[in-house]
């Protein structure tokens, strides 16, 4: 009897020890569990991972810094399937039209049971006869309104208009200032459209009021998406309106919560207007369900690149009173020369001549040594290229990126890594010769709005390490002349500048602003101010400024990166475990401080600190790291 309860006793003692090797093991071994934080894509069973749509909506995870993964209509209706976790489930447009109303009911459940789920424009409208369903789609109850309403509106039944919504919802999408105006400063064609229409029936319509912000594109202004037309009030919280109705919204619905997306987000993503799957992704993934996710700009700083074009001799004497000025004080910057001795035609010499013209070469040399990256603008002759070049006379106009870049690369002794387009003119070869040839970034007039991106052009993707850097443009313009020419008021300028910075640091991601020397010296005053406002975000640890390849060359490397947010067994906490054979230096994951206690390092160098609202869990010189962090207790 004694010696019974004498194993008892040392039963009881040594359980503390054991706890502690148990947990030993489970922090500094490969965690073992299943992934917490892996996004779905619904897709029907004959999708496969290289479908085009799946990789778009792939490629858009991963530079976001989220996990998504693939899932097939018959793996989410079987009973094992539902014994594994499912951070948030999506249904994409374009390829799950149709679906059945065994599936419909699966979704219903899913979410009454408190599953989180993002349905997009035409997902599931269909009937398996591929006929819309009668009446409204079959998950209006589910999205909060109806839609898809075909047997009332016909071919009507799709409406093309503008798309709006305040301020607020704007910066919580990820929307940068520019790409979103006031809707009483669009243009008339726009503002016709955000009027009240006679749509049938009393669908729901609303004119925007004086606070609306519209979305807008560059050079045109007024932007038109197709959505379906909905009808009566949205129960829920309206993210964004259209003329037809509601353009997205989120709801709860018993435990889950639904946010509907009424725009084709895998169309336009494949026509580089990539802005709204981005941005929907994102709210879907960090802002509704809380994930944590890996940082898309070092140490997770926000920052913006500032691209400058020099295309012609008559851009030298500008360039340097700017120089004088001391607007390059700042930087680093990305400026990109047009070589050639020509501008609008050959033998007109209105061109830079670099490598012939000793007051260039210095002016290059100069930007230089105040450690500026040296970038080609396009090809030789700045005009005749942007007008003449085209999708289909490579064989004739890749020779004038050749002779530009070798030009730059004599003067400067580097090699060319940075491409801008003239006349923002970039078909899709050029994006295949610069990567060829060992350059990994380019300015883009398309994709507006966004951060560094990997392009898809009718669903193909432009390379595979090059990087493109959409630019952010104040409604139709982008350049500071263009500005200047429409007599914008330099308060509305200054106010855009300083918006964009505040912008990226509070996002922490980055964005492109570009402009020629010539406009950028009527609004010097402006640019001090602006850059003195940097300063200050740069002084606070919030702001940083960038080249183009500084981020594709970050981007890159993070692209090799492989994490995972795993729950094992027994231990009440998640492990954030991340290697990389090529280093973690500067790769940055940020947790809401809302749903994690403080992380803890159990192994690698990993710098912890914290803003207002997010943890961040900066890697250091390591390949290898694992951290531990604890979800809040529910109240």
């Amino acid at each position: 009897m004694k010696r019974k309860r004498f194993q008892w006793m040392l039963a009881l003692c040594l359980l503390p020890a054991l706890i502690g090797v148990r947990a030993y093991f489970a922090y500094s071994t490969d965690p073992a569990g299943d992934p917490v934080d892996n996004i779905s894509l619904l897709v029907p069973d004959d999708i496969g991972p290289n479908h085009p749509v799946v990789r778009e909506w792939m490629d858009a995870a991963g530079e976001e810094g989220l996990h998504l993964s693939l899932l097939h209509d018959s793996e989410f209706l079987s009973p094992l399937q539902r014994t594994k976790p499912i951070a948030g489930l999506i249904i994409p447009d374009l390829i799950h039209r149709s679906a059945n109303a065994t599936l419909v009911g699966a979704l219903h459940e899913y979410v009454h049971k408190g599953g989180d789920l993002m349905v997009v424009y035409d997902a599931c409208t269909y009937d398996l006869a591929n006929h819309f369903a009668r009446v409204q789609s079959r998950l209006s109850d589910l999205v909060g309104v109806s839609y898809a309403l075909y047997d009332r509106y016909r071919t009507d039944s799709i409406h093309w208009g503008s798309v709006w919504g305040d301020a607020s919802t704007m910066r919580e999408l990820g929307i940068p200032p520019g790409k979103y105006i006031p809707a009483r400063q669009v243009d008339t064609g726009t503002r016709r459209a955000l009027q009240k229409v006679d749509l049938p029936d009393g669908a729901a319509n609303e004119q925007p009021d004086r606070e609306a912000m519209a979305l807008s594109r560059y050079e045109y202004g007024d932007l038109s998406y197709p959505a379906f037309r909905t009808n009566a009030d949205f129960d829920g919280k309206i993210l964004l309106r259209t003329s037809g109705g509601i353009g997205a919204g989120v709801r709860k619905d018993n435990l889950g919560h639904v946010l509907f997306v009424n725009l084709p987000l895998s169309y336009l993503e494949s026509r580089t207007d990539g802005l709204l799957l981005h941005s929907f992704l994102r709210y879907f993934g960090v802002k509704l369900i809380g994930l944590p996710y890996l940082s898309s700009v070092p140490d997770g700083i926000g920052g913006m690149v500032f691209n400058w074009h020099i295309d012609a001799k008559a851009m030298a004497p500008p360039l340097q009173k700017l120089v004088a000025a001391g607007i390059f004080n700042r930087g680093p910057f990305s400026v990109h020369f047009t070589a050639g001795p020509d501008d609008d035609q050959f033998g007109d010499g209105k061109g830079l001549n670099v490598g012939h013209d000793p007051q260039t070469d210095a002016l290059i040399r100069e930007l230089m040594r105040r450690g500026h990256s040296i970038g080609s603008h396009g090809g030789w002759i700045h005009n005749y290229f942007g007008e003449h070049v085209s999708d289909d006379n490579e064989q004739e106009f890749s020779k004038y990126l050749q002779w530009n870049a070798a030009a730059i690369e004599k003067v400067t002794g580097k090699p060319v890594t940075e491409y801008s387009a003239p006349l923002g003119n970039h078909p899709a070869w050029v994006s295949h010769w610069l990567e060829k040839n060992h350059i990994d970034s380019y300015y883009f007039a398309g994709d507006t709005g966004m951060g560094p991106t990997q392009v898809y052009r009718d669903s193909v993707r432009d390379g595979n390490n090059i990087w493109a850097f959409p630019i952010v443009h104040l409604g139709r313009y982008a350049s500071l002349e263009e500005m200047g020419f429409a007599n914008l008021d330099p308060q509305y300028i200054q106010d855009w500048l300083d918006g964009v910075a505040d912008f990226v640091a509070d996002d922490r991601s980055a964005r492109l602003i570009y402009t020629h020397s010539f406009g950028a010296t009527r609004y010097i005053a402006i640019l001090q101010q602006f850059l003195k406002h940097t300063d200050q975000l740069q002084r606070d640890h919030r702001f940083q400024w960038y080249t183009m390849s500084q981020l594709a060359d970050f981007l890159n490397v993070r692209k090799a990166v492989q994490w995972s947010l795993v729950e094992p067994k027994g231990t009440g906490s998640l492990l954030l475990k991340a290697s990389n054979p090529n280093g973690l230096n500067h790769e940055t994951w940020v947790f809401p401080k809302v749903l994690f206690e403080p992380p803890r390092i159990r192994r690698g160098r990993v710098q912890l600190s914290s803003d207002g609202t997010r943890w961040l869990v900066d890697a250091g010189d390591s390949k290898d790291i694992l951290v531990e962090i604890k979800r809040k207790q529910e109240l």
